[in-house]
């Protein structure tokens, strides 16, 4: 059986997200997301202030380019629609600075009517994102900027979400 192109590449995505938590576990050396000032994907001044409102913030990691990070949009737009009580979910797009990539990423949220917050990273957020081995990669923190439970290398279901939120809500104090 002939595989589609995409199919492929989210074939090789996950194979490359396995071998990456494997070979580098599920820890992360960043303890705490750096405080930071950037900009939203309207460009809006976000700052690491984003965090304190929340009990857990979920930060999706990815790239405009990254076929399991497009196919998972339309889950991660259900999500943010109904996240858990106390929790938010934003996005850093991780090549907003490559030519064209902000008008792709706006086109890929909308088709996916995935809405939530997306941010351009930082110089300031290096020592999270420079742990990124894979993409998508998610992370979770709570409202003092700390990163709590392991982050989900690869793609996810809103379900698979859902389950991974209600877990570490229930380890938050």
């Amino acid at each position: 059986m002939l595989m589609k192109n995409t199919q492929k590449a989210v074939l090789i995505s996950a194979i490359l997200a396995l071998c990456a938590f494997l070979f580098f576990g599920t820890g992360s050396a960043a303890d705490v997301f750096p405080a930071f000032s950037t900009q939203d994907i309207d460009g809006k001044e976000v700052t690491g202030a984003i965090f304190a409102d929340k009990k857990l913030t979920v930060v999706n990691i990815w790239t405009t380019w990254c076929p399991p990070c497009i196919g998972e949009m339309p889950d991660l737009g259900k999500l943010a629609r109904s996240m858990p009580e106390g929790s938010q979910l934003i996005g850093v797009i991780l090549d907003a600075y490559d030519p064209g990539a902000l008008d792709e990423a706006g086109k890929i949220l909308s088709k996916a009517g995935a809405q939530f917050p997306q941010l351009l990273p930082s110089d300031e957020m290096a020592p999270v994102l420079d742990e990124v081995e894979a993409i998508p990669t998610t992370v979770f923190v709570d409202a003092s900027g700390k990163i709590v439970g392991n982050p989900l290398v690869g793609s996810r279901s809103e379900e698979a979400y859902r389950a991974e939120i209600k877990k570490i809500l229930n380890t938050i104090k």
